[in-house]
C-alpha cells in the first residue's frame, strides 16, 4: 500500500507544480492527475471490505473523495482542490509507511510465520 500512496502523493504534487509553473499545459496536467486518480482507484481496489469493516468503508470513502477532487481539479483547472487534499494524502501515506515499519520490526525477530494482513 505504501507504493500506491507514494504514487498518489508524487503525481498529485507533480500536477500541482505543473499547474503552477505551466498553466497552459493542459495535457501534462491531465496525464499527471490521471495517474494519481488511477493510484486512488488501486487503493480502493486493495481494500478488503469483509475483513476491514467500518474502517475499510471509511478509508474507501476518503480515497473516493480524493479521486473526485482530482477529477474536479483536472476538469476545472483549479489547483486549490488538489492542494486541499494533498496534506491528507501525505498524512495517510506516512501512516501506512509507519505501519509497515512497525510490522517489519515486530516480525523481524519472530520465528512465527507472517500472517496475511487486511488492507483497510
Amino acid at each position: 500500500m505504501v507504493r500506491i500512496f507514494d504514487a498518489i502523493v508524487l503525481f498529485t504534487r507533480r500536477a500541482i507544480e505543473r499547474m503552477k509553473t505551466e498553466p497552459n499545459d493542459i495535457q501534462g496536467r491531465h496525464d499527471l492527475l490521471r495517474t494519481a486518480q488511477r493510484a486512488c482507484g488501486a487503493a480502493i481496489d486493495a481494500i478488503d471490505f469483509e475483513l476491514g469493516g467500518e474502517l475499510a468503508a471509511s478509508n474507501a470513502a476518503l480515497y473516493q473523495f480524493w479521486y473526485r477532487e482530482l477529477v474536479a481539479t483536472n476538469l476545472d483547472g483549479d489547483v486549490t482542490r488538489a492542494e486541499g487534499v494533498l496534506p491528507q494524502m501525505e498524512m495517510i501515506r506516512g501512516a501506512w509507511a509507519e505501519a509497515v515499519r512497525r510490522y517489519k520490526i515486530e516480525f523481524a525477530n519472530s520465528n512465527e510465520p507472517r500472517q496475511s494482513v487486511a488492507v483497510v
